[in-house]
Parts: C-alpha cells; sequence; structure tokens
C-alpha cells in the first residue's frame, strides 16, 4: 500500500487526490476500510487533511498502520518530501517485517516440535488402554472413548496452529480449487472410516499424492516466476526511465534472460501491439500469472505510468519488498524441510509401533483365552479387529493433521498439504503392514512348538 502511495507522490500528486485514489482499490483490506473513511471526512465534511487522519486514527486497533498513519500526518503537515518519508517508511516496514518473522519461525518450530510430540504420543496412549482394558476387565468402550478424545484433541490442536501460524496466501486459487480440497478431505475422512484396511489407505495416499503434485508444482512455478519477474521490473524501471514507452521499455529487457516469467512478458508485448491499453495489459498480466505479488506489483506500475511518476524510483522499491518476501520464504522453506523429514520418521515409527501393538495384543488374548492360563488369570477379551480398525482410523488423522503441519512449516498453501497427506497416508499404511506381518511371523517362530495356535 504504501509502494501504491509512493508511485502516486513521486508524481507530484497532492495527499487528498492519493487518498481518494487510494480509497478506491480493493486489495488492501483491512486498512482501505479506515483510507475511506478519511476520505469521507475530507471530501465530504470538509475536515482538515491532518485533523481526518488524527480523529479516524483513534479508532485504528493495528498498531503499525495506526503509528504509520500519525507519522504521515505530521509528514504532510510540515511539508516533508513525502516520496522520501515514503522511501524511510519502507525500509522501517521491511525491517519490522522480518524480524516480526523471525521470531514468528522460531516460535512455530517451538510449536510444531511439541504439537509431533503429541501427536505421536496418542497413538501410544490408545495401544496402552487396550492392553490395560485386556488385563484389567475394562472393556471395549474405554478404547472407543480414548479413541474419540484422540481424534478431538489432534483436530482441536491443528485448528489452533493454524489459526496462530497460517501462512500468507500468495497465490490466486479459484473456486474449483477450493472445492477440489474440501471434497478431497471429506471423501478421504468418510471411506477411511467406512472401509479401514491398508491397501485402501495406502491407494488414497496415492491419489492424494497425484492431486497433491498438481499444486505443489504450481507453487514451485509461481516462485520461480516471481523471482524472475522482479528481475524483469528492475530492467524495465531503468529503461522506462530513459525512453517513456512501455512498450518499447518491455521488448528492450526481453532481450536478456526473464526464465519463467519470459511467457507472460511475451503475451504483455503482444497485447499492447494490439492496441490493448496499459491497465488492461497489466492486470491480465497479474491474474494469467496467479501470483498475488506479481498483481499487486503491476497494479502499482500501472498507476507509475498513468500517473506520470518516477518509474526508478518506484522500481526499486518494488524489488526491495519483492526480494524480502521471497528471501523470508526461503526460510521457511528451508525450516519446513527439517520439519517434514522428521514428521515423515515420527509417523513411520507411530504406525509400525501400532502394528507391533496389534501383534502384542493379539498373542495376549491368545494366551489368556488358553485354558490352563484362563483358570488363573481373568480377562475381558478385546475385538483385535476393532482396535486395528482405530488404530488405522487414527494414523489417516494424523496423517491430516501432520500433513496440514508440513505445508505451514513450509510456509505454503493448505493446498500444497495434499501432497504431504498422501504421502504421510501412504507411508503410514506400507509400514503397518509390514511390521504386521513382520511380527506375526516373528511370534509363530516363538510359539511354534506351544499349543497355542499364533496363527488363528
Amino acid at each position: 500500500m504504501i509502494a501504491y502511495m509512493l508511485a502516486l507522490f513521486s508524481a507530484g500528486i497532492p495527499p487528498e487526490l492519493v487518498i481518494s485514489s487510494l480509497a478506491e482499490e480493493k486489495d488492501y483490506n483491512p486498512y482501505v476500510f479506515t483510507i475511506k473513511k478519511i476520505k469521507r471526512l475530507v471530501s465530504g465534511f470538509r475536515y482538515k487533511f491532518n485533523a481526518a487522519i488524527n480523529y479516524v486514527s483513534k479508532k485504528v486497533k493495528i498498531r503499525y498502520f495506526k503509528e504509520f498513519l500519525l507519522r504521515f500526518s505530521q509528514a504532510v503537515t510540515f511539508g516533508d518530501d513525502m516520496v522520501s518519508f515514503l522511501n524511510r517508511e519502507i525500509e522501517f516496514i521491511i525491517n519490522e517485517y522480518s524480524a516480526n518473522l523471525s521470531r514468528k519461525i522460531e516460535s512455530m518450530n517451538n510449536f510444531l516440535s511439541i504439537y509431533a510430540t503429541l501427536n505421536s504420543s496418542l497413538t501410544f496412549l490408545i495401544a496402552d488402554m487396550t492392553i490395560l482394558s485386556l488385563l484389567y476387565n475394562a472393556g471395549i468402550q474405554i478404547i472407543l472413548d480414548i479413541e474419540l478424545m484422540s481424534l478431538v484433541i489432534v483436530g482441536f490442536v491443528t485448528l489452533m496452529m493454524y489459526s496462530m501460524y497460517r501462512p500468507e496466501s500468495y497465490i490466486i486459487y479459484s473456486i474449483i480449487d477450493k472445492v477440489l480440497f474440501a471434497g478431497t478431505i471429506m471423501i478421504v475422512t468418510f471411506v477411511s472410516l467406512i472401509y479401514t484396511n491398508y491397501i485402501l489407505i495406502a491407494a488414497l495416499g496415492g491419489v492424494l499424492i497425484a492431486i497433491g503434485m498438481r499444486y505443489r508444482i504450481l507453487d514451485s512455478k509461481i516462485n520461480s516466476m516471481e523471482r524472475h519477474y522482479l528481475l524483469f521490473i528492475r530492467y524495465l524501471a531503468q529503461n522506462y526511465a530513459l525512453v517513456g514507452n512501455l512498450q518499447e521499455s518491455i521488448i528492450s529487457v526481453m532481450r536478456g534472460d526473464l526464465g519463467n516469467a519470459r511467457e507472460l512478458v511475451k503475451r504483455m508485448v503482444r497485447r499492447l501491439k494490439f492496441g490493448v491499453d496499459d491497465e488492461r495489459v497489466l492486470n491480465l498480466a497479474g491474474k494469467e500469472s496467479r501470483s498475488v505479488l506479481i498483481s499487486i506489483i503491476n497494479m502499482i506500475l500501472y498507476k507509475t505510468v498513468s500517473a506520470g511518476g518516477n518509474m526508478m524510483i518506484v522500481g526499486e522499491v518494488l524489488n526491495k519488498v519483492g526480494d524480502t518476501i521471497l528471501n523470508i520464504r526461503a526460510r521457511k522453506e528451508q525450516n519446513g524441510r527439517a520439519f517434514e523429514t522428521s514428521i515423515y520418521t515420527l509417523q513411520v515409527s507411530t504406525a509400525a509401533v501400532s502394528a507391533a501393538i496389534i501383534a502384542v495384543v493379539g498373542i495376549l488374548s491368545l494366551i489368556f483365552s488358553s485354558q490352563n492360563v484362563s483358570t488363573v488369570f481373568q480377562f475381558s477379551p478385546v475385538n483385535i479387529g476393532l482396535v486395528e480398525r482405530l488404530l488405522l482410523i487414527m494414523l489417516v488423522f494424523l496423517s491430516i493433521a501432520n500433513g496440514i503441519a508440513i505445508s505451514i512449516a513450509y510456509g505454503k498453501s493448505i493446498y500444497v498439504s495434499l501432497y504431504f497427506i498422501g504421502i504421510l497416508m501412504a507411508m503410514s499404511a506400507i509400514s503397518y503392514h509390514i511390521v504386521l506381518v513382520f511380527t506375526n511371523h516373528l511370534f509363530a517362530s516363538f510359539f511354534s512348538s506351544s499349543p497355542i495356535n499364533i496363527q488363528s
């Protein structure tokens, strides 16, 4: 928003008209609501500019925005150079943004470590209660209660984590994407609850990997395009400052390497040659890129061109802001890789231990059901098939929760989590089955000479 204001002030537009123009934009929520109030007081009720800002700022709850409005009011009142003032503000905000994100990443790492440990321990809790219910005649109801409690805890903690550390949305998703994500999660959950077996879970994991791969590839493509587009903006600003024509400036920049942004820039040039106006060309390029960053950059570029602003100054600011955002994303990417590895290890270990517990409960049930032991110990028989189903359901829900956690650690959208959920489900099902078969064969070899039939 400040870069948008800088573009207009660099063209010599007075503050009142800058506020009026900013109030018409819809991409700067929730700040536009406050800007509209200032515009209404200045234009409709004939307030003085600084008086209107001081009055409105009293009701602003966002601290950084409130402080900016007060400094902006003072700069206008004392006749400061607004371009220099806004440049200083942008520097200050970039530093504050970087510092806040660093603290947030550190806090998120601590929370995710506790989150992963808690999730993995819930499966062991179900397994322990299964053994206790077998030994102390607690019945199957306590296992069902523990399962329900564990699912509620997983859902609540995941929702809390997402609300606290929800990543910024930097990709424009359509309604189809939202419906596809919600429908996929609902279908996977419903099918897993009704038809619970390791083959189905592994197959559903494969489907989720295929769907999530689309979003993961799109995310990587847009991230690469944004980096090349920032390079394009840097040289475009330099050329436009000399040439003063958008089409000629873009054509001259295209002689260099634009990477993934080349096709997007080619379409811009083609439309300009056909006589499409600058605003429509830049808006279409932003929508086609599906990048929030590119869309906002193009909007500011158009305002700079149409108002006759200083393209060199605006281009440098846009590059500075864009580089900061992309560098923070790179830090989150590195942070996410470490967390992803630990989650995969915990998930596989949890699935393996769950399978081993099922085998142990099965052998204990057979031992206690033998005639010699049953005369000494009284036990409550446990439905092993039901316990196995409950543990598999728990693994599915843990896969969904941990997949969302990985996408948050990466700083990516929730749509990319489908890919991680699929991997976790497939790994859990395969690990579960392999360990279960291996443990059953191991116990079978131990009790091969025993009257207890382990294969039953």
